[in-house]
């Protein structure tokens, strides 16, 4: 699977924003709450299917949380998500997630009742993992975490150095043609 949210090819972890935490009418109408969170384009292309996998985001405390989740891929890169472990929440003042999709459980069905929905979900959540795998995921999670953070470290680090080095450049052009004005030999050819 590509990803824009991370590096692509590496990660199997998605940026999502989230963009309503009140979920849809149906949702809230067989009390289940969900949000609707936005991916970006053509990170993965399962419009249409509701998809098992896991959902990582930061708590009020700023510690990494993860819960198992159903995603339905309403379109290309919109999503809703309902989460799958009791006592989880993501609080209101959350703006983004990252979700790791696993397998696609079912295709979504078009006009299905409140009744038959909340039936229908119940079954897809026995497609989930057995376990919250939370250690071994959440720790390669915050490994990916890490190296992103470490690499847009370097990135900006590369760039600060190549402005300073750019700054220099002209430095010693305006070195040298000073000294021609003035007629003197060149500072680095007395310094040799």
């Amino acid at each position: 699977m590509t990803n824009n949210g991370t590096e692509p090819g590496h990660s199997q972890y998605v940026r999502a924003v989230v963009r309503d935490n009140g979920g849809t009418a149906l949702m809230r109408k067989i009390g289940i709450p969900t949000l609707l969170v936005e991916v970006p384009p053509t990170v993965v292309d399962l419009k249409g299917y509701v998809v098992a996998g896991q959902v990582f985001w930061k708590s009020e405390d700023t510690k990494w949380v993860t819960s198992r989740c159903l995603m339905a891929f309403k379109a290309s890169t919109a999503l809703e998500f309902m989460l799958c472990d009791p006592g989880r929440h993501i609080p209101e003042t959350t703006m983004e997630v990252f979700i790791a999709p696993s397998h696609v459980v079912r295709s979504i069905r078009q006009g299905i009742t409140a009744s038959d929905l909340k039936l229908q979900l119940e079954k897809d959540q026995l497609q989930l993992p057995f376990l919250l795998n939370s250690g071994p995921v959440l720790k390669n999670f915050l490994g990916e975490m890490q190296k992103k953070d470490w690499k847009s470290k370097v990135e900006s680090l590369e760039k600060m150095i190549l402005m300073q080095k750019q700054e220099n450049d002209k430095l010693i052009s305006r070195i040298t043609q000073l000294e021609d004005k003035l007629g003197v030999g060149s500072i680095t050819e007395k310094t040799k």
